[in-house]
Parts: C-alpha cells; structure tokens; sequence
C-alpha cells in the first residue's frame, strides 16, 4: 500500500467502509482515511485503475530484463540491455496514450555492430477463465522509438480519412459523373437527321392523300373510308416503328447516373476489399505491428457487418427486382397494357398536415471508466395529424396510347418501361382543375404547422416496370425472383443484375389519357349499332373528313418532330386532339384519406 493511494476523509473507521483490501488509517486528530493497494482508488478504494499489457520477463528469452513491481496506470518499469547492447538501460511508464493505456518508450536494445533494432514485448490476453500468451518480435532499420509516435497520431488520422472517404466517396463519384463526364445530357444530335426523316414521311403521306383526292372518277363512299384508313393505320405503325427505333438509338446513347445505384455499387464493391483486407488482417496479425492496422481491422469488421443491409435495401427498390417481379409471357403483357389502356385515369389533389414535436428518451452509454451510465436526451419527431384526399371528378376521358408495342425481342426476354401521362383535354378543364386546386389550397392550408400539397395521377393495375418473353422454352431458368434473392443473400447481387441486363432488351411504352370537366363540342363518330342517322352519304362524308383531319394530325406531329413530346408533357391538349375517338364516360369512387 501507498501514500498515494489514500483518499477520502471521515471522522471514525466506524463511518468508513474501504473496499477490495484496503484497510482505515487514521490521518490526524479527527480524520481518518481508506489505504487502498495498488490498482485501486478512490475515497473507499472502489475504482480500479486501467493496467497497461504486462511488460514481460526476457531474461530467459533474450538477454534483457526489467523491473516492474505492477503494470497500473502511473507504474515505473526499468529495463536494462543486454552488455554490449545500446542504451544500456531506460525506463518506461504505463500511461493513456491515444483511447488505450500502453508504455511509453518502450524497450529498444540495439547490436553496436548493426542497425537493426529488437523489441521484445510480451502481453497477456484474457478472455472469459483462460488467458494465452504471445509474443512478438519487430525488426526496425534505424530507429529507436520514432515507429510509434508516428503510429500514436497516424491512426487517428487515417482513421477519420476512411470513414470520410467511405461516406462522401459515392457523392463525389455522382458529382464527377454529372459535371464532368457527360451524364444525364439533354442534348440532341440526331435533331436535324430525324427532322429531315420526318418531313420525308409526312411528304410520302401528303402524296398519297393528294393522289386518292385527284381521282377523276370518285369512288364510292366506303372504298375511300377503306382506304382512307389502310393509309392511317399504316402511317401510325410506321410513326411508332420509328419512334422505337430512335428512343433504342438515344438510349443506347444516353448516360444517366442515378445516385442510389451509385452508392449500392460502392458499398458492394467496399464489402469485398474490406473483407479481403480482414482475412489477410487476420492470417498476418497485422494489428501486432501498429495500431492503424488493428483500429482498420475493427472498421472493417463494422463495415463487413453493415453494409450488406445496406445495398440489400437498395436491391429491395432496385428496377431489376420489379422487371423480374412483373416477368410473364408476351401475350399477358400485351393484355396487361391493353387493360391499363381501357383502365380511367384517377388524378386526386392530396395534403399532408404535420407538426414537429419534442420528445424524451434514455440513451446509455459506457463512459471512460467502463461504467455504464444513462442520459436523457431531447430530439424533434415529426407528427402526421391528416392525410386529406380530394378527386378531381372529370366526366369523360379517352386512352391516346401509342397502338402498338415495338421494339420486343424475338428470342429472350424484353425489359418494358412504362410511363404514365394524364393531361386536360381542353383549356376549360385545366382552368376548371386550376381553380378546384386553389380552394383546396385555401380550405386546407392553416390545418397544421405545415401543410404539403401535391398532386397524384394514377391508373389501376399501372406498373413502371414490366418484362415479357416470347417463349418459355428460351427463358433463362436463373431468371427469377428466388434466384435474385438467393444471389443477393450470398452477397453476389451485383453480379447477377449486371448478367440480367445485359441478357434482357430494352423498349418503352407510354400510357397516355385526356380528362374533360365536361363533354367536348366537338362531333365524335358514334359507336352505338343502333344509331340511324338522318343521311347515311352525309355520315359517310362525316367520317371520310374525320379520318383525314385524324392523318393530317399525324402528319403535323411529323412537322413538330416525333419525339418532341417525350420530355415533359404539356398540361392541356390541343382542341382538336380528341377528334375521330370515342369518349368514355368517368365513374368515381369515395376515397378515403388517414
């Protein structure tokens, strides 16, 4: 026992209870005090001291040795060389050197004769009732204690170097990507080529109605009503032929970086070096040379650990997960269109009230001393009060879809994309949705500290993500949900989406619908058998018009480029869009809101 050990103060033994050995002393008239045993402090001798590894005994091994009476925090330990041996002797002193006590200048014995540098230390490890011992041996090339006080404020900074490089690195990937590289370019270099192909179409077309109108001898009626609509039909199939074909040639071009898949991809590709950095760690015992090594070691366990849950939850929102997930023969996906094409349109004005609260909660923790203690500690949580949804109730509606689906593969499997659009059919539908809008803005707008409004269009039974195949007998058997799941659980789905993508084609199809608040004016060309117009040579002439405007509709498209309306739709059709459909009338049902 030591002086320095005693602390706390009363007046009688009586009132003092000193703990793991130690015994009461009197310190004075009216004081007495706890003499605790080296390894203990405190006023009853409660607190142990952390202990740095124990320093060792290398007579019998090397040469040297040392005296060292305990290895606590503040301990003296004088070792002394080998003869011959430089220095001949030095002390060293367990202390708190960077989150872990160890001993300062630490046993450097070196020949006269060469350069090299022995360090000998022997540490003991516990674990659970058994201990092992190992020992460790370091050859360095002229230096005595130089390798850790590099190694002391070395492993702080790589360590903050990685974990910074392991966050930030996929923004930085993204932002190089976007700024730098080309990705997600608007431009369009086929602009005058596919202009010029266009204005070639619509004057093929032009000839042919001129041809079928200069006809000395007119036709009858229905023969120019059948021709009339072998040329429309032939002009819309060439239309998407070559729409098809140029969205395949700008996707092929097109270089998109999407943020989420950037981050899914590095934190795949850092799970694979980081556990080959952990076994060479481990079969080596890199963590005996330094400690960056061992505290790069426990990162890399962490990250072994975590970041598989974390590309997992990417898989889980992945597009190939839902490509697979909606995979079926070509002749359920052309039914499955052909039911969203005859589905109506629901568009709905939605508000999200919330409020943040403060809130309470017990956070523990294990504090320097190993103890574990607990805090209260305050946060703001977010409170949804109200959910509100409003229908917009249109009347009628039409599907202006394109007629066919292009671009499919023969043999394999084609990856579909879909993409919704539902726009007014005239001005007076957008003004009278403009105007709704507003009061719902006004009603609902002081429901909450803070209110979100937006817009939701949607079509039942619409999917972003479809995949068809032509036959059975040429889809790949790997192709498949159980597969995918299997090669992400065995961390191997990076690998098996990159082989679906490049097995699987590519194609689009756009869903497109006009909502009216109220019936148009303009004619359309009735659908009931029953319907006996007054003269049947004006009906015909009616429809012989109707089919005309409709091609020449077409032919104005061709004018204003094919893909011009693939960007962002606009909010109100033409007047004249809906000319020559049929106009189906709007059933609504009560939704409900949270």
């Amino acid at each position: 026992m030591h002086n320095s050990d005693v602390s706390g103060t009363a007046t009688s033994c009586s009132e003092l209870q000193c703990q793991n050995g130690g015994k009461c002393i009197i310190a004075g008239s009216q004081n007495v005090q706890c003499s605790c045993p080296r390894g203990y402090r405190g006023p009853s001798c409660e607190y142990r001291l952390p202990s740095c590894q124990y320093f060792g005994n290398w007579t019998a091994d090397y040469g040297g040795l040392f005296y060292s009476e305990d290895s606590y925090e503040g301990s003296l330990t004088a070792w002394f060389c080998p003869s011959g041996s430089r220095p001949q002797f030095g002390y060293s002193v367990c202390k708190k050197q960077y989150y872990h006590h160890s001993w300062s200048n630490p046993a450097a014995c070196q020949s006269p004769t060469t350069t090299t540098q022995r360090t000998w230390i022997r540490t003991t490890r516990y674990g659970y009732n058994s201990w092992t011992t190992r020992y460790r041996y370091n050859s360095r090339t002229e230096r005595t204690d130089l390798f850790e006080d590099v190694d002391s404020w070395l492993t702080p900074v790589v360590i903050t170097f990685v974990i910074l490089i392991q966050v930030l690195a996929p923004f930085v990937i993204y932002c190089v990507l976007v700024c730098c590289c080309g990705y997600e370019i608007t431009s369009k270099p086929f602009a005058k080529s596919d202009e010029k192909e266009d204005n070639a179409f619509a004057e093929k077309y032009k000839t042919q109605l001129e041809e079928l109108e200069s006809r000395t001898l007119k036709p009858e009626n229905a023969i120019t009503i059948a021709e009339l609509r072998r040329i429309q039909q032939q002009l819309e199939e060439e239309v998407d032929q070559v729409r098809a074909t140029r969205r395949q040639r700008d996707r092929e071009r097109r270089k998109t970086a999407k943020l989420c898949r950037i981050v899914s991809w590095y934190y795949y590709a850092s799970f694979w070096l980081w556990l080959i950095y952990l076994i060479i760690a481990i079969a080596t015992r890199l963590g005996l040379y330094a400690n960056v090594f061992g505290s790069l070691a426990a990162i890399a366990i962490v990250c072994v650990i975590a970041l598989p849950f974390a590309f997992m939850i990417e898989s889980w929102f992945s597009s190939e997960r839902q490509y697979i997930r909606n995979l079926s023969p070509l002749t359920s996906a052309t039914e499955r269109i052909e039911s969203i094409r005859n589905m109506q349109p629901n568009v709905s004005m939605n508000a999200e009230c919330y409020h943040f609260e403060l809130r309470t909660r017990t956070v523990y923790y294990t504090d320097a001393n190993g103890n574990s203690q607990s805090r209260l500690e305050t946060y703001q949580e977010k409170v949804v009060t109200a959910h509100i949804i409003e229908p917009f109730l249109f009347t009628h509606w039409y599907d202006l879809s394109q007629s066919t689906l292009t671009d499919v593969r023969k043999v394999g499997i084609t990856k579909i994309k879909m993409e919704l659009s539902v726009q007014f059919g005239d001005q007076t539908t957008a003004e009278d949705f403009q105007e709704q809008y507003e009061r719902f803005q006004d009603k609902n707008r002081f429901r909450d500290v803070y209110v979100d409004f937006f817009i939701l269009s949607t079509v039942k039974g619409f999917e972003k993500r479809l995949a068809a195949y032509t036959d059975a007998g040429n889809k790949p058997g790997w192709i498949s949900s159980v597969w995918y799941w299997l090669a992400t659980a065995f961390c191997l789905g990076w690998p098996y989406r990159i082989m679906f993508n490049r097995t699987c084609g590519k194609t689009e199809y756009s869903v497109v619908k006009f909502i009216f608040s109220n019936k148009p004016v303009t004619p359309t060309i009735p659908t009931d058998p029953d319907h006996a117009p007054e003269s049947p040579s004006e009906n015909d002439e009616n429809k012989i018009e109707n089919i005309k405007q409709n091609i020449k509709r077409i032919l104005d498209r061709l004018s204003e480029g094919l893909l011009a309306d693939d960007s962002e739709m606009p909010k109100c059709a033409a007047t004249d869009q809906h000319m020559n459909v049929t106009l189906q009338e709007a059933h609504h049902t009560q939704q409900t809101a949270n």
